[in-house]
């Protein structure tokens, strides 16, 4: 009689063993693997083409490591199977191998060479599952790999009806949800059957790392929340809303299809050209300070413009429009005009008898004085010391 102990090596009476054939598909403990340059045998393996190549044992009676570890020798190597979606394992991960070719099958290679699976779930935890070497060994010992360390702090997602969940080791994800069935806290019967789409990139920190959990959007690190009929309750960090009329919903009252982007620090970069914001209602911007510069110019253009809450919501006499700076400069123009010419008939008055009038004609000519400095301030048509060299408006 034959039993499968949890390392996958088959127990039995001596005339019962069976061992897996070498050239034969089955279970294998990965030993070790390539990862980059800095491998010791990363030249023998062909370099960049042995990158994701694992070093394996199999799980076999006769493979049986005599190392003091029981985890150090290997008896063969394998191959991701898929050139474009990799899962590497994990020292001490059980894989699944395979048969298949190898880069000479187009010169009649009979050899062929042996690929991987994605690791076995064992412990149904994306962290790792790797299993001890030995019985008596706990999952918290396992060795799995050099500088690896493993960590109580990743939770696995929970998973409702239908989804598809795509699960990293450090708790990263990806979700495709939508159906109302189960304990989703984003579908009910309103929006079932609408699409949902999470990308998380961490997790707040787990109360128990072996406890489902679902994306918090408040709380984790970084996230894009893409919806099509759905209500996501994030905290806006800010809040005010003072430049509006009718402010618009906050997204946790907000339902409908809706991109949320959520981390400490957002950054756009548009390497040659032009980042486009375009909006049906508004664009808001709320920060402690909002701080545009530009290189060349700001142009900001509306029917109308308001600098100021006040400005937007006052009325009658109180919504203080702005002043243009040439015309205003040829008005001043004109009244010191006027008072050049009231000055120089001040400094030229004399009484009736044709005598001066000290008093008048003194204050006319300082006046004169005076103001024609001041009208050599003034210049309608180009820029001067009272009008600014950056601001303009029409």
């Amino acid at each position: 009689m034959s039993f499968i102990d949890y390392n996958f090596r088959t127990t039995s009476t001596p005339s019962q063993v069976t061992d897996l054939k070498r050239e034969t598909i089955g279970p294998a403990r990965v030993i070790d693997v390539i990862v980059d340059s800095d491998h010791p045998l990363y030249d023998k393996y062909d370099g960049p083409s042995g990158v994701g190549m694992i070093f394996y044992r199999l799980l076999t009676q006769t493979d049986i490591d005599r190392s003091d570890t029981g985890e150090e020798e290997h008896t063969g190597q394998a191959y991701p199977i898929s050139s474009y979606q990799k899962l590497l394992p994990l020292k001490n991960e059980i894989v699944f191998l395979v048969d298949g070719p190898d880069p000479q099958v187009a010169l009649g290679s009979g050899q062929g060479r042996k690929y991987y699976i994605t690791p076995f779930n064992i412990w149904n935890h994306p962290h790792h599952n790797a299993i001890p070497v030995k019985p008596e060994d706990s999952q918290d010992s396992v060795n799995i790999g050099k500088g690896i360390e493993a960590s109580d702090k990743v939770a696995p997602m929970q998973p409702f009806p239908g989804d598809v969940l795509l699960e990293g080791r450090l708790g990263q994800s990806i979700r495709f949800t939508g159906h109302a069935e189960g304990k989703s806290p984003f579908t009910d019967s309103s929006n079932t059957l609408k699409p949902l789409t999470i990308i998380s990139n961490g997790q707040k920190e787990p109360e128990n790392g072996f406890l489902h959990i679902v994306e918090d959007v408040n709380e984790d690190p970084s996230s894009i929340f893409m919806t099509s009929d759905h209500t996501i309750p994030l905290t806006l960090i800010k809040d005010k809303r003072d430049s509006y009329n009718n402010k618009p919903d906050t997204p946790s009252n907000y339902k409908g299809a809706q991109l949320l982007f959520n981390s400490d620090r957002l950054t756009l970069n548009a390497r040659k050209s032009d980042i486009l914001f375009s909006s049906a209602e508004s664009i808001g911007m709320n920060s402690t300070t909002v701080n545009i510069d530009g290189e060349d110019y700001i142009c900001a253009d509306a029917d109308k413009i308001y600098l100021g809450v006040k400005a937007r919501t006052s009325s009658g006499a109180n919504k203080q429009p702005a002043v243009l700076g040439h015309r205003m400069e040829a008005f001043l123009q004109d009244i010191l005009d006027q008072l050049i010419a009231v000055s120089k008939a001040m400094g030229k008055a004399k009484t009736v008898d044709g005598k001066p009038v000290p008093t008048i004609n003194l204050r006319g000519n300082s006046s004169q004085i005076v103001f024609k400095q001041l009208k050599r301030q003034l210049n309608p048509r180009g820029s001067s010391n009272l009008k600014s060299k950056k601001l303009y408006i029409e």
